[in-house]
Order: structure tokens, then C-alpha cells, then sequence
């Protein structure tokens, strides 16, 4: 038996072989018949929050892009569009250099004539939202439980024990895998599935998994599809009524899986969680206490890179959770549709985030589930740059409501202007040429970012002062 814990791994639930591969559980009766919003829900079971062409793949989930404007609503982004042409004209076809300062009046003319374009179609067309039961309840009812196994709470009273299924994405990082899933085998409260999806890694990643760790399923894909798609196809491939993101470059402590599950179990608001992901080479510094957002649009990794002094623990509720490892129940994977594949890399997890908070669905921080992680192991530099330039302008423009937009204009102008003068100045590295690239594109696909805001929004009851006082003011 491979790994360093063979005592724990001999407990790791058998997977059952067919001539058809893994006999993967499905989710009881109750699951899939029952909606977030308690009482019998096919709408909801059948079609997801977005409905559309994944509603009928996997029974009482729906994922996939989100990204689905209604045709004959970019005609109102004309004025937007028109700024944003003007931008790249000159900045390609102009024979003089441009100075910073005219490209930061560019890029801030930009960003307040996509504000108004926000602020228009709040009234504009778009895709109605599909009706929801009990939609007007602000205190959302606890999901119904599939496990019947009960479990001490800590004070004495039974509390139930829900089913947990691991996906872990990988691409080309098999030499990451080895202390990933050893540490997943060494946890004090088993999964009870570990899904590894290989996202066409040119090598044998996925044989070499099914050969060196026989109680994992894999999933491999055909066609590279990057960390949303990989992430959507191992939530589609699981049957836990928890499901946990956890990226191939980390390592977890035993107690990381049962610390981070216990929210969910135990407290009915909660809808995801976050770990406490600390540098994989500086154990003693942080690299995320969960996932925040500043009120000028960035977001940000809470106290990344300083040491773990223990100022974050006191902080349980947060805006959103690092998909390096996360956990989130499957009522709000399915409401949301998962990870949004329009976004490809980068803020996904940001966006998703967005997404649950506006479903009224609160994220905890559980600095007890601690993580090791090789920051951007497999990502590189130049990539990251690119995506994040683009995704900070269609996550800010598509996910950030109409009163926070109005509230805090001159910290979006002033944060996203920031971006392209740094970006500008340091043009001959590659990562800001890259950066450069991304906030174009992101120009390129704000009209479509824009039109899906009413799909969105439309019958949000979230409370806006309480979400606002989630964003950071840094």
C-alpha cells in the first residue's frame, strides 16, 4: 500500500470497479428532490440557478458557464465601447508615445463610462432570473441532510454527519500529487471520495494516479479546460454532500479536513468555508486567511505573506474562500452553477464568492484547517498577469451591486487607474505587458460581463450594509 499512513489509508472507502469504471454514489432521494429553500424543488434540482444545457447531467447538481447575455443588449454599452476603442487606437496607432498621464485619463474616462453603462441597465434587458421559492426569506433554512450517521458535536448533542467528497485539479504537477494525496490519506476524518481530475497533462498523470493511489477516482479530461472546467468537471463526477476544492500543489495537516467540514455540519447559515493556506517554504507566514475584496475592486488574499501571528482567527465570517482548498455544500455549488469557464483562470473563485454572497450563502474562516501551498506552482507568472488583468474588470463589472458601484465609484476609478499606471510604467517587463493585454481584453468583454447583471441581481435580498462591511478599505 502506497503512502505514509497505512493505517489510515486501509480505511479509505473502497471504490467499487465495473466494466464502466468507478461506481460513483449518486445523492439520495431527499437530495435531489429537495431544493435550498426546503420543500420539493424541481425547478431548482433540474435546471440550477442558470438552467440550460448542464442541467441534466449529474442528478441534483447543474454547473457550467454562466456567461449567457441576452441578444440586443450591447447596443446600450455604444458609449462605453466607443471610449474603449478610442483607448486602444491611441495607443496603437498613435506615432508619438503616450505619456502615463493620458493613459491614465484613458483608462479613468474608461471606467466611469462603464460605471454608467452598469448603472443604465439595471433597468435595461436581460435574462429574467427563474423564480425561486421563498425568495423574499432573508434567513435562509438549513439544506436537507443525506447521511444518517450521527457524530458528537463537542457539546454534547448529535449532530449530522454529511458526506464529503475531494476534488483535486491537476495539470502537468504529478511530482506536486505525491505529498497532496498522502497528506488527503493521513486525515483524521477520511473523505469519502477523492476525486483527481487530470486536465490533459501531456504525460500519464491519470494511469499514474490510478496505478500509485487505487482508492482515488480520476477523472481525465480530453482537452485542456484550465482550472474552472477542471473543477467543474470533478464537482459534476462527486456525490458528497460537502465538496471540497483543494489545489495539487499543497499539503494539508491530519486535522484539516474534519477542522474545515465542521462549520458546515454544525452551523446551518454557513454555505462555504475557507482554510487557513500558509506558504509551503515559510510555515510560520500566511498566504490566504480566506478571500477579500476591496471596495475599489481588487481582491485580495487577507493577510498574504505575513506571519501567521494569529490576527486572523478572530475574524470568522469572510467574504469568500481561496479555491486551493475550500469547501462548499452542494445546494450552493448547484444554485450557482459552479465555477463560471467564461473566466478560464484566475478570480473564479473570487467570482463564485460573489455569486454565493449575493444568494445569501456566508462564508466561514476555519484557521484550524491549515494548508501548506506552493504559491503558483504551476501557473507560472506572465499567465497570471494576463488573467488578472482581464477578470478584475469583468468580475467588478458583472458581480459588484448597483448601490456599492454608486457607493464607492472614486475607489473603483482610483484603484483600477492604479493598475494601468504601474502596469504603463514598468511596460518593458513582460508581466506588465501582459497585465496590459488582459485590461484590453477585459474592455474587449465588458458589454457581455455587463449584460448578465440582471440574470444576476434581479431578487437578490441580500443586505447590502452587511455585505459592505465585508469589503476591505485598504
Amino acid at each position: 500500500m502506497n503512502g505514509r499512513c497505512d493505517g489510515v489509508l486501509a480505511t479509505m472507502p473502497e471504490v467499487k470497479q465495473s466494466s464502466h469504471g468507478p461506481d460513483r454514489r449518486q445523492p439520495s432521494e431527499a437530495h435531489v428532490n429537495h431544493g435550498r429553500w426546503g420543500g420539493p424543488s424541481e425547478a431548482h434540482v433540474n435546471q440550477g440557478r442558470w438552467g440550460g444545457e448542464w442541467a441534466d447531467r449529474v442528478p441534483g447538481i447543474s454547473l457550467g458557464p454562466v456567461h449567457r447575455p441576452r441578444p440586443g443588449t450591447y447596443w446600450r454599452q455604444l458609449p462605453f465601447l466607443a471610449t474603449a476603442m478610442l483607448f486602444s487606437l491611441f495607443w496603437f496607432l498613435s506615432d508619438a508615445p503616450l505619456t502615463t498621464r493620458q493613459l491614465t485619463v484613458f483608462a479613468v474616462a474608461t471606467l466611469i463610462c462603464a460605471v454608467a453603462s452598469i448603472a443604465i441597465l439595471q433597468a435595461g434587458q436581460g435574462s429574467p432570473e427563474p423564480e425561486r421559492s421563498g425568495a423574499t426569506d432573508t434567513h435562509r433554512q438549513p439544506p436537507p441532510v443525506t447521511s444518517q450517521v450521527l457524530a458528537p458535536s463537542g457539546e454534547g448533542t448529535p449532530r449530522p454527519r454529511l458526506s464529503v467528497s475531494v476534488v483535486i485539479p491537476t495539470y502537468r504537477g504529478r511530482e506536486y500529487l505525491v505529498p497532496c494525496l498522502d497528506a488527503v490519506a493521513c486525515q483524521t476524518r477520511p473523505a469519502d471520495q477523492v476525486i483527481v481530475v487530470d486536465d490533459a497533462s501531456p504525460d500519464d498523470t491519470a494511469q499514474w494516479v490510478r496505478d500509485t493511489y487505487p482508492w482515488v477516482d480520476v477523472v481525465a479530461l480530453p482537452t485542456n479546460r484550465k482550472f474552472a472546467g477542471a473543477a467543474n468537471a470533478g464537482i459534476r463526477a462527486s456525490a458528497g454532500d460537502i465538496v471540497v476544492l483543494l489545489n495539487n500543489d499543497t499539503e494539508a495537516e491530519p486535522g484539516w479536513l474534519a477542522a474545515l467540514v465542521a462549520p458546515l455540519e454544525a452551523e446551518p447559515e454557513v454555505g462555504f468555508c475557507a482554510s487557513k493556506l500558509l506558504l509551503f517554504d515559510r510555515r510560520d507566514h500566511l498566504h490566504a486567511a480566506g478571500d477579500g475584496y476591496t471596495i475599489g475592486g481588487i481582491p485580495v488574499n487577507r493577510g498574504a505573506f505575513t506571519k501567521d501571528d494569529g490576527r486572523f482567527d478572530a475574524e470568522p465570517w469572510v467574504f469568500g474562500a481561496c479555491a486551493a482548498a475550500s469547501a462548499y455544500r452542494r445546494e450552493l455549488l448547484a444554485e450557482t452553477g459552479g465555477f463560471d469557464e467564461w473566466l478560464v483562470s484566475y478570480l473564479e473563485d473570487i467570482d463564485l464568492s460573489w455569486r454565493a454572497q449575493l444568494l445569501g450563502y456566508r462564508c466561514r474562516f476555519v484557521p484550524e484547517a491549515r494548508v501548506y501551498h506552493h504559491v503558483s506552482a504551476t501557473g507560472g507568472q506572465v499567465r497570471p498577469s494576463y488573467w488578472c488583468g482581464r477578470n478584475f474588470l469583468l468580475v467588478l463589472a458583472r458581480d459588484m451591486p448597483a448601490p456599492l458601484l454608486r457607493r464607492h465609484w472614486r475607489a473603483i476609478a482610483s484603484s483600477q487607474g492604479r493598475i494601468v499606471r504601474d502596469a504603463v510604467r514598468h511596460w518593458r517587463g513582460q508581466a506588465a505587458r501582459a497585465r496590459l493585454r488582459g485590461v484590453l481584453a477585459g474592455m474587449w468583454h465588458l458589454p457581455g460581463a455587463i449584460a448578465q447583471r440582471r440574470a444576476l441581481h434581479t431578487g437578490s435580498a441580500i443586505d447590502m450594509e452587511a455585505l459592505d462591511r465585508l469589503l476591505d478599505r485598504a
